[in-house]
């Protein structure tokens, strides 16, 4: 058990939670009752795997009624599960997971007594509002009654589930709870790639509620649970908000689904994706009384919702699967003005110098700048935007003529004809 009284002549005393447990001398005063009955209870210093808690006294039951009976409780859940739990001989329930574990039955009948908020029973089968599946319900009721027993493993190996066409296990194998290492079994499992042939639920306590880059809340169960040389947090998403609304840090979880690893973060998450209100059924802790509420689940989603929410995911489908723009083809960047004028004074011969032979006049009159002639070969480019006016350059002066020069004396002769130019 997770909480004792201390007794009292006058009845039942303080509340003492099992964290008051630890070296002698304690906190408390003895004896200690059960937190609903007169039953005796000691204290179990926690162990290895094995929280600290309460346990009956060797040869004690707990009285008729109360609530922490597993005879009566037991009884109650093979009586309101609508035919699928059973009690074996030695005293165990067993649960069985039907095909579809979503599978409602027809109700409310006519005869039942229903109330705003209360219990609707219908023959052999109680559930809460918003309806719950049979199979969920009483596999919250569970999981509510394992956590009132501070999960001793004692009262948790009374409890086993049947999947639908397959042979029973221990609950710990359908229901993964706090007590350690239940969460990193389900990690190690799921990260070597086994699968589950029925849904895995997961039981816990929210530790807080964060928003992600979309700004959908999401719960988180657990936080740097360690699993080997590494950590990893549980989260429970969901695409509707209507889900996550109701729960709050200190609500008590059971989260029923395909449990899944996601690696996209710095720390792994072990994360389950609820798309509907069955796969989330949740308690709290009462603060006046110290005791755990009745199970209870977030509303149904409605038929806008689901419309928006696939919506949203067929746009988000549509973006990844968008092929990429080309690329658009690069301008050249606009030319200075200042360097607009040496390529206007290229178009036309520049002016002779004085001192140039008239053949350089010629030839450099001829030449032509390869850049400006335009090339047949040559692709068209894409038209520039337009470039602000240059302002005007003046005519540069005329050149003045050039002088002709004297024909030079022809040059004197050689040999013979040296000698007779003198003799005439």
């Amino acid at each position: 058990m997770k909480n004792a009284r201390e007794k009292r002549p006058n009845g039942p005393g303080r509340l003492v939670p099992a964290d008051e447990i630890g070296p002698v001398p304690e906190t408390f005063r003895r004896p200690l009752i059960c937190e609903f009955c007169d039953s005796v209870v000691g204290p179990v210093r926690g162990y290895k795997n094995v929280p600290n808690l309460f346990r009956l006294l060797k040869g004690t039951l707990h009285q008729p009624g109360c609530a922490l009976n597993p005879t009566e409780f037991i009884r109650g859940i093979a009586h309101g599960s609508h035919g699928l739990a059973h009690v074996t001989d030695r005293g165990i329930l067993r649960l069985e997971l039907p095909e579809q574990i979503d599978a409602m039955p027809p109700f409310p009948p006519p005869d039942d007594e229903t109330g705003p908020d209360g219990p609707v029973r219908k023959r052999d089968t109680t559930t809460v509002r918003p309806y719950l599946p049979p199979a969920i319900t009483s596999a919250a009721k569970i999981a509510r009654f394992l956590q009132m027993h501070g999960f001793d493993p004692d009262t948790v190996d009374r409890f086993r589930v049947k999947p639908h066409g397959r042979p029973p296990i221990a609950w710990s194998r359908f229901c993964y709870g706090p007590a350690h290492p239940s969460y990193t079994a389900l990690y190690q499992r799921l990260r070597t790639g086994k699968t589950s042939a029925h849904p895995i639920a997961l039981q816990g306590t929210v530790q807080r509620i964060t928003r992600d880059k979309n700004g959908r809340p999401h719960a988180r169960l657990a936080v740097n649970v360690p699993a080997g040389d590494e950590r990893f947090h549980i989260l429970l998403r969901s695409n509707f908000d209507s889900l996550i609304k109701p729960l709050a840090a200190g609500t008590h979880v059971l989260a029923v689904g395909d449990w899944s690893i996601f690696d996209g973060g710095f720390t792994p998450q072990l994360r389950l994706f609820a798309e509907h209100h069955w796969q989330v059924a949740y308690w709290t802790t009462d603060d006046g009384t110290g005791q755990l509420t009745e199970p209870s689940s977030p509303p149904p989603t409605t038929a806008r919702q689901r419309v928006i929410v696939q919506t949203e995911a067929r746009k988000r489908r549509t973006e990844r699967q968008r092929p990429a723009a080309p690329a658009s083809p690069t301008t050249p960047p606009p030319v200075p003005p200042e360097q607009l004028a040496p390529a206007e004074s290229t178009s036309a011969p520049a002016a002779a110098s004085p001192r140039e032979e008239p053949a350089a006049i010629e030839t450099r009159a001829s030449r032509v700048d390869p850049a400006a002639q335009p090339s047949p070969a040559a692709e068209p480019m894409p038209e520039a935007p337009p470039q602000p006016t240059a302002p005007a350059i003046p005519p540069m002066p005329p050149a003045p003529p050039i002088p002709l020069q004297p024909a030079a004396p022809p040059g004197r002769g050689r040999g013979l004809r040296r000698w007779f130019g003198r003799r005439r």
